[in-house]
């Protein structure tokens, strides 16, 4: 975002918006060719490219703006002055021309973390019903601050749209009491319903019949189907692939296998199980 400062909107713009996030105030005068310089390589730098700081650019040809440089203790232009909490930062003043990879570090101080982006994108995609690419920018987003709370509970959201239910569970089992906020309960109590209809007596009777007909494909194909419905996804594949193993042609288990792959996106055991198809392929 990219303000000018006026004697009117002065308060509002600097002093109570760096109460919500950092204000970097850029003292200037158009008529300087340092400034002209540097004014179009300081406004790319922030706007839509750097969202978490706000510009608040100050013309000092407006005698009313002059005493706030004053107070500042400036001695050359164009300077940069971060303001945060409605405070000057005095370690964060950069005086006179700067070259663009000064600029570059100073505003990279304000940039979004990587895992910040990946959570946005996540909450995107599940907000457009893309279960399959919000696991996968969470579980990224994840993997690089594993002790951020809010991104186990997107993920463990987008686990139980792809009916990964263990992943889900083992997500939010690792939530403190401290975080278990009205999101947590909603997905805990989804989670519950889960695994209660993963367990149906419809299952536990066909689990019956596998038990005592072990060797029989057509009931493994049939039981991984139904696995692979109620979101236990991993012996899913540990049967059609056993099937696989014998004949690599038998029904719909080749294609059912790398369905519940496609779903499982990255998930560790995916991955495992790719491996182990590639095997018996090459």
């Amino acid at each position: 975002m990219i303000v000018d400062i006026n004697p009117q909107n002065f308060h509002a713009e600097l002093i109570d918006a760096s109460m919500k996030k950092p204000v970097v105030i850029y003292f200037h005068a158009p008529q300087m060719p340092e400034c002209q310089g540097m004014t179009p390589l300081i406004e790319s730098l922030v706007g839509p490219a750097n969202a978490e700081v706000t510009l608040a650019k100050v013309d000092m040809n407006d005698p009313q703006l002059q005493p706030l440089a004053s107070q500042l203790a400036l001695r050359a232009l164009p300077a940069l002055v971060l303001f945060h909490q409605g405070r000057p930062d005095e370690q964060a003043i950069l005086e006179g021309p700067q070259d663009e990879a000064t600029l570059r570090q100073y505003f990279s101080a304000f940039a979004p973390k990587e895992e910040e982006l990946l959570l946005e994108q996540g909450k995107e995609a599940l907000a457009a019903d893309d279960a399959k690419t919000a696991h996968a920018r969470l579980s990224k987003a994840h993997q690089l601050a594993p002790s951020r709370h809010d991104i186990s509970l997107w993920l463990a959201q987008a686990s139980l749209e792809l009916n990964l239910l263990e992943e889900a569970q083992a997500l939010l089992a690792t939530v403190p009491m401290v975080a278990q906020d009205d999101h947590f309960q909603t997905l805990s109590s989804r989670l519950a319903l889960a695994l209660q209809a993963s367990d149906s007596p419809e299952l536990r009777a066909l689990e019956l019949r596998h038990s005592e007909n072990p060797g029989d494909d057509t009931l493994s194909q049939e039981l991984a189907v139904l696995y692979s419905q109620v979101g236990r996804q991993e012996e899913a594949l540990a049967l059609l692939f056993d099937i696989l193993k014998r004949d690599m042609a038998f029904g719909d288990a080749k294609k059912t296998f790398l369905d519940i792959l496609t779903t499982m996106g990255t998930h560790p055991a995916a991955q495992q199980y790719r491996r182990k198809l590639y095997s018996l392929l090459y």
